[in-house]
């Protein structure tokens, strides 16, 4: 009940400041596809909130490119659409004497973002970059490749730029938590989408838990039930690795800035995810796994930002 007050407060004090239909249209995007992110995001704070929720649609629309034979070519055209749209967001820019206008609410979102915090180009272009580069490859060769990934599309690089925060320690914390946050998506969706999750799986685990491609492209609990302890023990390897990422950006709390710490809140996901597993056994075929833990989640978000952690 507390929560749900903050969020109708928080989200009634940007509608007042911006009835602006393309921020609505972001935030509206963001809430659809991913309620938890959209409830972490809500913690950002106010100066940066706008960015914050323009930054998570962008997100989505490049994540949400696939790899199967048909989604590919979609998915060059999407590549190529916001590699255009960012150049004429930078392009606009040379013009100081007037405001430029985007026809997709997103790409106006971003201009008015960049404009505003004066920032650069890289970041955009890299994660562009490592989307297009994503489609382009059969797998992962091992976990390594797999958080680099990570960080090419890690966007509180971005966010921390638009609060003013220049820190190693922050853009440290972020590197950890991006990679967990990316580890526990291709965990949580392996059975759920596992031919699209089976691209992000490196296969040096494939092949030391003898699962192949080829299991998870003819995915059926027929054919993957003899292998549940197999999944079980690539479930616990991926979750070990983010495991340890969390501990890691949490171990540097004391050196985060305080109000870089709202952008770092995607832990929180993680650690419940985490625990969840934990609590069966890293078991992807139970199927309590697929209750709601949302209670929990925001009980932690709560605490988080009343002690202004993560």
């Amino acid at each position: 009940m507390l929560f749900r007050r903050v969020v109708k407060f928080t989200l009634n004090t940007v509608r007042h400041r911006s009835r602006q239909s393309n921020f609505q249209y972001c935030i509206d995007l963001v809430k659809n596809n991913d309620y938890d992110s959209y409830l972490t995001t809500l913690l950002t704070p106010k100066q940066v909130l706008r960015p914050a929720f323009a930054l998570r649609a962008f997100n989505i629309e490049i994540s949400t490119i696939g790899k199967s034979a048909v989604d590919s070519r979609v998915g060059e055209a999407k590549i190529i659409y916001w590699k255009d749209q960012i150049d004429q967001v930078f392009n606009s820019l040379k013009n100081t004497e007037q405001t430029a206008r985007f026809n997709d609410p997103i790409s106006q979102e971003i201009y008015l973002m960049v404009k505003h915090f004066n920032l650069s180009k890289a970041r955009f272009s890299r994660f562009i970059e490592a989307k297009k580069n994503f489609l382009t490859i059969q797998q992962f060769k091992n976990c390594d490749e797999l958080e680099s990934f990570a960080d090419f599309s890690n966007m509180s690089y971005i966010l921390f730029n638009c609060l003013g925060v220049n820190s190693v320690d922050c853009d440290h914390a972020a590197n950890h938590i991006g990679k967990a946050q990316l580890l526990c998506f291709v965990t949580k969706n392996l059975l759920k989408n596992p031919t699209q999750m089976v691209y992000y799986l490196p296969g040096d685990l494939l092949i030391k838990h003898k699962i192949s491609q080829q299991d998870l492209f003819n995915f059926s609990e027929r054919i993957l039930r003899p292998k549940r302890q197999n999944l079980k023990n690539l479930a616990f390897d991926l979750c070990s690795r983010a495991n340890d990422h969390i501990r890691c950006a949490r171990n540097l709390n004391d050196k985060i800035a305080q109000n870089a710490k709202p952008i770092l809140a995607g832990s929180i996901s993680c650690d419940v995810f985490l625990s969840k597993m934990q609590k069966y056994d890293f078991d992807l075929m139970d199927p309590k796994l697929n209750s709601n833990f949302r209670t929990s989640f925001l009980i932690k978000l709560i605490l988080a930002k009343l002690k202004n952690n993560y």
